[in-house]
């Protein structure tokens, strides 16, 4: 496998507060990406604590014969960045209330395993189409499975970004986590809301699918989501499930 994940400010953030991380353990993937919040310092150390509390985690449970398979491994490693990141905030007035959003995979040679708190996302995209794997923790989330909205209309409404769950708010969290095969040509994006709120699934979908490689795709979606104005930090992780190595840019 082969994966590159890239991050961009955007033009109208003062400040990157989204983080990513990709590890290589012996050919299987381990990639997460946070979007922090709570002001410019909180929401930058939260999303970098989360992300690095949470490999840490992780990366000692695949080396250990903990008993955990991908699922238990990835649920357990996001309370741990939940934890992390709580106990901060509760030391510190200055951080108070900070938290981060937090998608990542185990993505394996025959099945990828993912986790999600908020609204960053995972998605698994083939010749056959994109398939969006995680479910936002969102108020417009909400609102399109209880039928007040459309799924269309949640792209434009006024509280798109508020979420209604987080990493690092609480003292728990409830983490989400989905298991999907793999199948041949397969490739997986994990990303931030700057991407997907400037950059429709089709379009995400043909960008990645034509592109060369893993990083070709991941600087056509960052390039793509600036083009089209996003107001956000932009992060993008893609995971090319064609035998190579683990690569990280930023």
């Amino acid at each position: 496998m082969k994966s590159f994940g890239l991050s961009d400010k955007g033009r109208y953030r003062a400040e990157n507060q989204d983080s990513f991380d990709i590890c290589d353990i012996c050919g299987d993937v381990l990639a997460v990406v946070c979007d922090g919040m709570g002001g410019a310092a909180a929401g930058l150390l939260a999303s970098d604590m989360a992300a690095a509390r949470f490999v840490a985690y992780a990366r000692s449970g695949f080396e250990s014969s903990n008993g955990f398979n991908d699922g238990d491994l990835l649920r357990q490693a996001s309370s741990a960045a939940n934890r992390k990141v709580y106990h901060f905030s509760c030391e510190s007035e200055e951080y108070a209330g900070m938290g981060t959003t937090l998608v990542a995979g185990i993505i394996r040679e025959d099945a990828a395993s993912f986790v999600n708190v908020g609204d960053s996302r995972a998605y698994r995209i083939s010749r056959d189409g994109i398939w969006q794997i995680t479910k936002d923790h969102s108020l417009v989330q909400e609102m399109v499975d209880s039928g007040q909205i459309t799924p269309a209309q949640a792209r434009l409404h006024p509280k798109k970004n508020y979420i209604t769950r987080a990493v690092g708010t609480d003292a728990f969290v409830t983490s989400d986590v989905f298991t999907v095969p793999i199948h041949e040509g397969d490739r997986f994006l994990l990303c931030s809301d700057g991407l997907t709120n400037a950059v429709e699934d089709a379009e995400l979908h043909r960008l990645v699918l034509s592109a060369e490689d893993a990083e070709s795709a991941c600087r056509q979606l960052v390039q793509k989501a600036l083009d089209n104005n996003t107001r956000d930090n932009v992060t993008a992780i893609v995971i090319d499930t064609a035998k190579g190595g683990a690569e990280n840019g930023k």
